[in-house]
């Protein structure tokens, strides 16, 4: 059973001019509903700190069209791991001035959630040829995401154990079964955090180091 990779849409509002690109991260974080433009992974997910992506990479438009630099357009909120393997990935013609990079769909224009899909595993899948191309170059096809949309949906879970407990009572038969299911869940999904955040922030991380610790 293949599941929706994203179910929101993407609008940029910022309207400000800026001298320096960061400077958009607070409007980029808004806009694309604190997820990765391209894995979808939630920023309040992991430790490590969101970056500003540009769409058009720098080592293609420093010489001809700097003015990139600072384009609204060209900038894209994105996890870390998926910025690195983006790198400077570029095909197009630069010079005819428009934000496109035919090697990616642009995440704004673009319906992610009609290109890409879990499949049972969590895994980020495609059935449109470009979309397999960008899971190879972004490595979306890493272990890494999966285990962040699991731990995303036993964390929304829970939270969905919890709003039914407290319809029922907690003194409830049901309730109590309730409770119980969330105990137990509530362990797998520190248990898997905890490997997840590992992961992402250890390059050398393995499950044998971390069942040592």
């Amino acid at each position: 059973m293949s599941r929706k990779f994203r179910d929101y849409t993407i609008k940029r509002t910022c309207t400000k001019k800026y001298k320096n690109y960061p400077d958009y991260k607070p409007y980029l974080k808004q806009d694309f509903s604190h997820r990765c433009a391209y894995c979808n992974l939630i920023d309040s997910g992991i430790t490590t700190p969101f970056e500003v992506d540009h769409f058009i990479p720098r080592d293609t438009f420093k010489d001809e069209w700097p003015e990139c630099e600072t384009l609204y357009e060209n900038l894209v909120y994105s996890c870390k791991k998926c910025n690195l393997a983006k790198s400077s990935y570029y095909k197009g013609n630069i010079s005819k001035r428009v934000i496109e990079n035919e090697y990616f769909y642009n995440p704004v224009e673009s319906d992610y959630g009609e290109i890409f899909y879990r499949n049972d595993a969590g895994g980020i899948a495609s059935d449109d040829i470009k979309g397999r191309d960008m899971i190879n170059k972004l490595k979306l096809y890493r272990p890494i995401h999966n285990l962040a949309w699991i731990c995303e949906t036993l964390k929304s879970t829970r939270d969905k154990l919890n709003v039914q407990i407290d319809k029922v009572g907690k003194d409830t038969k049901q309730g109590q079964l309730l409770l119980e299911a969330k105990n137990e869940l509530n362990e797998y999904y520190i248990t898997c955090n905890e490997i997840f955040l590992e992961n992402y922030n250890n390059e050398r991380f393995t499950l044998e180091l971390y069942s040592k610790e």
